[in-house]
């Protein structure tokens, strides 16, 4: 465990950092190229990397790649950003403007949903590599000096 100050960065969140953060300016570069066709690909490679390096040391590869998942996709707020002030903007009756944000606010939320369950789903595709490549987990030290 790393202890930044009072906080303790467990491994899992460690590697989903490293994922997320590998993820995040590929992620960003499209937000910003075109906010309305978003693809998932940076997100999924940052993913199954976390998913397998956290699963040589024996950890959850699920976790790790949900947590990355959502890290990777944070740029999507900057999506978010653009289609609220557009749904603001937009003249209409408050009640017709309400429900408008709510339904942005919904996708947004659903958009992320959709990060973390591809960030898990990747993460996991990782740990199977690491399995399939002999680093499944911490080695066994029973019989060994």
């Amino acid at each position: 465990m790393v202890r930044i100050g009072p906080l303790q960065l467990t491994e899992t969140w460690t590697y989903a950092l490293v994922g997320g953060l590998l993820a995040l300016p590929f992620t960003a570069l499209e937000v910003w190229r075109s906010p309305e066709n978003i693809s998932l690909g940076a997100v999924v490679v940052g993913c199954v990397f976390a998913g397998y390096l956290i699963k040589r040391r024996g950890g959850n590869s699920t976790a790790t790649g949900l947590r990355a998942g959502v890290i990777g996709g944070i740029p999507v707020l900057w999506a978010l950003n653009e289609l609220l002030w557009a749904v603001i903007n937009i003249p209409n009756p408050p009640w017709f403007q309400a429900v408008s944000v709510g339904m942005a606010l919904a996708f947004g939320g659903l958009f992320f949903a959709v990060m973390a369950v591809a960030g898990a789903v990747s993460g996991r595709f990782g740990g199977w590599l690491a399995k399939r490549r002999g680093n499944g987990g911490v080695a066994d030290a029973g019989g060994s000096a």
